[in-house]
């Protein structure tokens, strides 16, 4: 089954505040927004890890209530917060932009939100507010969409499909396809063609347990999820960068019986002119030594750096060891994207840190490494000075 992508809401909110925060999701479901809210999305058998992280990194607009129950908290919600404020300063043509809702006015805004602006339970108009800055983002998604679209000259869909079956294990994926095209750069079916490929043969690939059940070590008696096999692959759509075009998928998997769910990223790069995928980092650079070694000075600086949390105890978030053995060669620098200031490296759980960190990712600052580039990869990222688009 493939439907067309709307886009998702995401309420983020401490347990305690149930009871306050449901009036909120029924009056926006009613009103015909595609909301989010786990004690109403998830169903009886269903990986509720899993399906809160990845219904959180689809999401365009996240809701974000904070009370007293929340504030100051190590938890869920923290985390929840964490991940949206990373995918803002991803800067992608989808940014997640958060909405916060203060529901007891005695707290104090977490620093990483106090440039946003905040609604306030206690206004007679509060769910109207909401409404209007649900409606102004939604709307904005839009239109930079749209732009960036005619901007670049290079058009693209999302459409979601999905297939399960029930068995012993059994199997869920759910991928988003995207169809490009374009009058400007000849080829874009071909992406499309080489991402889908990808897809279909993950989806073939999950068909294959009808051959293999395993009735010794599951049973229809067991939770479904703990029987299932479970993918889901999600993309913004592409970023570009001169000439350069970068798309993102984060993948979300479980295999039936696992301890937790796990995620990690798959990275498509492309010269546009001529068309030309970009199959590895390293392949970029003329001194690969060189530049090799500013990475790993630059990525592994930023991510000891990292702290739990800025208004907190100020305590370091990754082990220094576990960062230094997760970017030692460029296998590790394997999931990559061209942005506007520079090179996203991202890392999976596991990769630079424990699980519980989550994922990672630094961006690079093209003025650190560009002098070590290839000259039509410098040129293709328009970081000659005189080249324009």
């Amino acid at each position: 089954m493939i439907a067309e992508e709307t886009p998702q809401i995401f309420i983020s909110y401490a347990s305690p505040d149930r009871g306050r925060v449901l009036p909120f999701y029924d009056a926006l479901e009613k009103d015909g927004l595609n909301v989010w809210m786990d004690c109403r999305k998830l169903m009886a058998g269903q990986n509720w890890d899993f399906e809160l992280k990845r219904s959180l990194d689809k999401s365009s607009l996240v809701l974000v209530f904070l009370s007293n129950n929340s504030v100051n908290r190590r938890g869920y919600l923290q985390r929840e917060i964490k991940i949206a404020l990373d995918k803002m300063s991803e800067k992608l043509f989808d940014d997640i932009y958060i909405v916060p809702v203060v529901l007891d006015d005695d707290i104090e805004l977490p620093e990483q939100l106090k440039p946003l602006h905040a609604v306030f339970a206690r206004d007679g108009d509060c769910l109207l507010q909401v409404r209007n800055s649900l409606a102004f983002q939604l709307e904005r998604l839009g239109v930079e969409i749209q732009q960036a679209q005619s901007r670049e000259e290079i058009y693209w869909t999302l459409n979601t499909r999905k297939e399960s079956w029930d068995g012993l294990p059994g199997y869920e994926v759910e991928f988003q396809v995207i169809e490009l095209s374009s009058d400007r750069y000849l080829g874009m079916a071909d992406v499309s063609g080489l991402i889908s490929g990808w897809l279909l043969g993950e989806l073939l690939s999950s068909r294959e347990v009808k051959f293999e059940q395993a009735q010794d070590y599951y049973n229809y008696g067991q939770e479904r999820f703990l029987r299932t096999n479970s993918f889901d692959a999600h993309t913004a759509g592409p970023s570009i960068k001169g000439k350069m075009m970068s798309i993102v998928y984060a993948i979300h998997t479980y295999g039936a019986g696992a301890a937790h769910p796990n995620t990690h990223f798959r990275t498509y790069s492309f010269v546009l002119d001529p068309l030309v995928q970009v199959e590895s980092l390293e392949h970029i650079f003329s001194n690969k030594e060189s530049a090799l070694q500013t990475l790993k000075e630059y990525v592994r600086t930023e991510l000891k750096s990292l702290k739990y949390d800025e208004a907190g105890d100020g305590e370091l978030l990754l082990d220094a060891a576990w960062v230094d053995r997760g970017t030692e060669s460029w296998l590790d620098f394997s999931s990559f994207s061209f942005r506007e200031e520079g090179i996203d490296i991202l890392f999976a759980p596991y990769h630079v840190g424990a699980y519980a960190c989550g994922s990672q990712f630094v961006t690079v600052p093209y003025v650190s490494i560009e002098n070590a580039l290839k000259p039509h990869y410098r040129s293709a990222l328009q970081l000659v000075e005189g080249i324009s688009g």
